[in-house]
């Protein structure tokens, strides 16, 4: 049986340095991979280039929003998304392809944990 990866790539899409930056910090602490995309565009151009293990995006982007941005990875990828979206947002989140959501994108410990299962389930639903 395949085991899921202990050190995870992840890619953080946040457009507010102020949220992005003590996230990435508290990835990147965990001994994690961490890269950091500041629009939808740019996200895009990493996950046409890299495998990440999970992709953690922010609902509010400026060229495209957090939806779009889900659904056009998970068109070219079944890699998990996490969407960090605003507790009023969550009848748009159902609208997208997100593997979860989270509401409080400064709980960087719960983002983590998240991004933990998500790669274990993805991991084991490959195996079975």
């Amino acid at each position: 049986m395949m085991t899921p990866r202990m050190i995870l790539r992840i890619l953080v899409v946040e457009d507010d340095p102020v949220l992005a930056s003590p996230l990435t910090s508290y990835i990147a602490g965990l001994g994690w991979e961490v890269d950091f995309a500041a629009s939808g565009k740019m996200a895009l151009r990493f996950c046409a280039r890299t495998d990440y293990d999970a992709i953690v995006v922010d609902e509010a982007m400026p060229d495209l929003s957090g939806i779009e941005i889900c659904n056009k990875i998970k068109a070219q990828s079944d890699t998990p998304v996490l969407l960090m979206a605003s507790k009023g947002q969550n009848s748009q989140v159902m609208r997208c392809n997100a593997d979860d959501c989270v509401v409080d994108p400064s709980d960087y410990r719960e983002i983590a944990h998240r991004c933990q299962h998500l790669n274990v389930r993805e991991k084991l639903s490959i195996s079975a």
